[in-house]
């Protein structure tokens, strides 16, 4: 909470002092202040007082801030600032973050920005703004700490001492004479050893790397799992093409967890309140609330179909809300659960596996069942005291809970094993399928077995 309300005081100060147009202050604070916070004030200020800021925004961070704000703000900028104002923010940021930053600007910009850079820098950009965006080869960074496995200690260290282009150096990465990814070692190791030693010597051969068109999530994963601060990307014959850094899989987190919270909720990913109108941001967002309107149309029907029950027992239809809600809400917890585990590789696909998953996931729902139920039964035995009511509402329950968590289960696994992205599954597609077991499931107990 404290460094939230730094970061909010940051924001604050920037804005101000644009507002007051207190030059020099505001040109001290923006050297002092990291691009996200920046892009964050740009956000609350109106166009003139944008321009205003960017007149006095270093180059050496400008073009990270560009990259950081919405797409409203930088159309503000790209819009107000020179071309050669855009060269030089261009000239100032990493391989991989002018690649990102090209992709997002105007065709036509683009090209003019290209134009400019010096061939070689042209050439890295467009090889990485080929790769899929969402690829290790799409958010990789072309330059990297390497040398031969010849190479001594004492040579590594002058050889990084002189290396200014690089932009993280957190692990050495050897090649042979083929310029093949043999060995990786850290700078700890290079300083612990004698400097007579080659790298050959000290070298971890067993290196973990992955493809330009691995998904980005993949590589998150493997980060995760063995707590790396960079990855090498290969080729087929094993080149080292690049490294993505740690602070590229942090961005992959973040826009990963964005993204699964819009499919959660059955938003499209390109959706957005910054720049879409209101006819285009409601026809972006009906899809799924159609398929929730035809679902409880189909339910009012299958309701329809209990007329007589419900006419014998109006006391009945009180409940349906709540069956239908404890279902629903115990099998997007099942659902979020197992997105969650299929995202960061927690959920093997193996029959033992999932089976072990599916029963754990029944045995969680069955004693939540078991325990609402019993609430739900001892309040309509004070209600409406009706043994019979209290028995079929206490079991209904038990069961829409247990048959919810399963399906909250196997719903997400089933997607993923075909293809298709498990966290559109915790969105309406399993609140609509679970709401209409958990009423089927309440009337046909109401009605077989107590003879409702």
């Amino acid at each position: 909470m404290a460094e939230m309300n730094l970061v909010q005081t940051r924001v604050d100060a920037i804005r101000r002092l644009v507002r007051r147009k207190a030059t020099q202050p505001l040109t001290r604070a923006l050297t002092k202040s990291s691009a996200a916070d920046i892009a964050e004030a740009l956000a609350h200020l109106t166009r003139n007082e944008c321009l205003f800021l960017a007149k006095h925004l270093p180059d050496t961070i400008a073009g990270e801030t560009l990259l950081t704000c919405n797409e409203e703000t930088m159309r503000v900028l790209i819009d107000g600032v020179a071309f050669e104002r855009l060269t030089r923010w261009l000239d100032e940021m990493e391989p991989d973050d002018q690649a990102d930053l090209i992709e997002r600007l105007p065709d036509e910009l683009q090209r003019r920005l290209l134009e400019r850079m010096l061939p070689t820098d042209r050439q890295n950009v467009e090889e990485l703004m080929a790769y899929p965006q969402d690829s290790a080869g799409g958010i990789m960074s072309p330059v990297a700490f390497r040398l031969n496995d010849a190479t001594t200690c004492r040579e590594a260290i002058s050889a990084l001492q002189e290396q200014g282009d690089v932009e993280m150096v957190f692990y050495l990465y050897v090649e042979n004479d083929a310029g093949q990814l043999v060995g990786v070692t850290s700078l700890r190791q290079l300083l612990m050893n004698s400097p007579s030693t080659a790298l050959a010597e000290i070298m971890t051969s067993d290196v973990i790397a992955v493809s330009a068109e691995t998904d980005q999530e993949e590589v998150a994963r493997i980060a995760q799992r063995y707590s790396f601060l960079a990855i090498p990307v290969v080729d087929d014959t094993r080149k080292l093409l690049g490294i993505v850094t740690v602070d590229d899989v942090l961005d992959v987190v973040r826009e990963e967890a964005a993204e699964d919270m819009l499919k959660m909720a059955g938003v499209p990913e390109d959706s957005s309140n910054d720049t879409d109108g209101a006819l285009t941001a409601a026809r972006k967002r009906l899809t799924w609330l159609l398929v929730t309107l035809v679902g409880g149309v189909g339910l009012s029907e299958v309701i329809g179909l209990f007329e007589e029950t419900l006419a014998r027992e109006a006391v009945l239809a009180g409940f349906i809300p709540l069956v239908m809600g404890l279902g629903g809400n115990v099998g997007i917890q099942a659902a979020t659960l197992t997105v969650r585990g299929l995202a960061v590789g927690g959920v093997a696909y193996d029959r033992a596996s999932s089976a072990r998953l599916l029963f754990k996931e029944g045995q969680v729902g069955l004693v939540m069942g078991l325990a609402l139920a019993v609430l739900l039964a001892g309040y309509c035995l004070v209600r409406y005291p009706n043994w019979e009511l209290a028995a079929a509402v206490g079991l209904s329950i038990v069961l829409a809970v247990l048959t919810s968590a399963v399906l909250g289960t196997l719903i997400p696994m089933s997607l993923d094993k075909v293809g298709v992205d498990p966290a559109v599954a915790t969105g309406p597609f399993v609140t609509t399928s679970i709401d209409w077991i958990a009423i089927v499931v309440y009337f046909v107990v109401c009605t077989r077995l107590f003879g409702f």
